[in-house]
């Protein structure tokens, strides 16, 4: 019992449907939905912790950027692998800790390319810290939803058939 959302045509509305399905689909398009969504959670987590560290604890900005990436991090694993990688995860302990490691690992890169740009703009272009964070957050986006794609989640029977 499918009710037509409001304000939407009638001849609108199949097109309406075919692209809430795509995007939020288990692959193509609704895959980077769903992790772009986790990573919305995630940038809250991160500069949430940034701005307590940050304002409320007085942490140096430095430190408390990774305390915050350590923490979104952890946040967006389990989110990811609970939903947006839901039909590439493999049961079993071992499976997971893989999958943990291997995301540390992207995470850990996306952490240099954090000071890459994050430094550079709040040293020497005087950007305001959490908006250069936010910057900071975008680009390293796209390295972990290429490389989590990639190599974090990849599927099975590739080459020697152990996934990974």
């Amino acid at each position: 019992m499918n009710e037509d959302p409001p304000g939407i045509p009638e001849g609108q509305r199949s097109v309406f449907f075919r692209l809430v399905a795509l995007a939020t689909g288990p692959t193509g398009p609704g895959r980077f939905v769903r992790f772009a969504l986790v990573g919305l959670s995630g940038t809250g987590v991160n500069m949430g912790t940034f701005w307590l560290l940050t304002r409320v604890g007085r942490a140096p900005d430095l430190a408390a950027i990774i305390a915050g990436y350590v923490v979104a991090t952890l946040s967006n694993f389990v989110l990811n692998d609970l939903w947006t990688f839901r039909d590439r995860r493999t049961k079993g302990a071992e499976a997971a800790l893989t999958r943990l490691a291997r995301f540390c690992v992207v995470s850990g890169v996306a952490i240099g390319i954090y000071y890459a740009i994050y430094i550079p703009l709040t040293r020497y272009l005087g950007v305001y810290d959490l908006l250069a964070l936010a910057v900071a957050i975008a680009v390293g986006t796209l390295w972990n939803f290429s490389v989590n794609v990639l190599w974090t989640w990849r599927t099975r029977g590739r080459r020697d058939g152990s996934g990974g």
